[in-house]
């Protein structure tokens, strides 16, 4: 039997080559990182070594060029960085057998639904996101368990597949922005089939 991550206590740091290291546990590091990770102007070395730099304190800045000398060190600090963000579970990201992803990323955004995510964590949980310190592992439980809230209105706008006019019109008006690349990308061929 897997071991349930819930009786566990959270984790603050981890062990690499058998030496102890801090990590940055609360949420607002790690959607830095998931911003990081979706930047398209950056390659995806930079991109890891600026995650692995700001997940552990320790390689930041100064201490970086142990990390980077020591390939084992930095594959393994990349593994136990992967681990912490799927919460410790290796089918946190996976597909469900329907095909449908168990993250709700195309129907929500840290950048766009800040408001809405901030006042349903007041609203259930009594958690202030613009000061609270909280772990990546007790965030996104939190977010997962989020119901009859202006956020998950918004989530079943965005998601909805049928013909009501009302709620096809609901859906355009909620319907998460493109990223910039992609809207530039559309912008350039709606000029030229003009």
């Amino acid at each position: 039997m897997a071991d349930i991550n819930m009786f566990q206590k959270l984790p603050y740091y981890v062990y690499l080559q058998g030496r102890k290291y801090k990590i940055n546990v609360d949420f607002r590091h790690i959607i830095q990182i998931e911003n990081k990770i979706k930047d398209r102007s950056a390659d995806n070395t930079e991109k890891i070594c600026w995650c692995l730099e700001h997940f552990y304190p320790y390689f930041y800045n100064n201490s970086a060029f142990i990390l980077y000398t020591n390939p084992n060190l930095f594959k393994e600090a990349f593994e136990k960085f992967k681990w912490f963000y799927k919460c410790g579970r290796e089918d946190y990201h996976k597909q469900s057998s329907e095909g449908h992803k168990n993250s709700s990323r195309d129907l929500l955004s840290y950048e766009y639904d800040d408001e809405y995510i901030a006042g349903a964590f007041w609203e259930k949980y009594r958690i202030d996101l613009t000061t609270d310190k909280v772990h990546w592992w007790k965030f996104k439980a939190y977010l997962k368990s989020l119901y009859k809230t202006r956020i998950n209105e918004i989530q079943s706008y965005r998601s909805y597949s049928g013909d009501d006019k009302d709620m096809k019109e609901l859906k355009k008006f909620w319907e998460l922005p493109l990223d910039k690349e992609e809207q530039e990308r559309l912008d350039k061929l709606y000029d030229m089939l003009k």
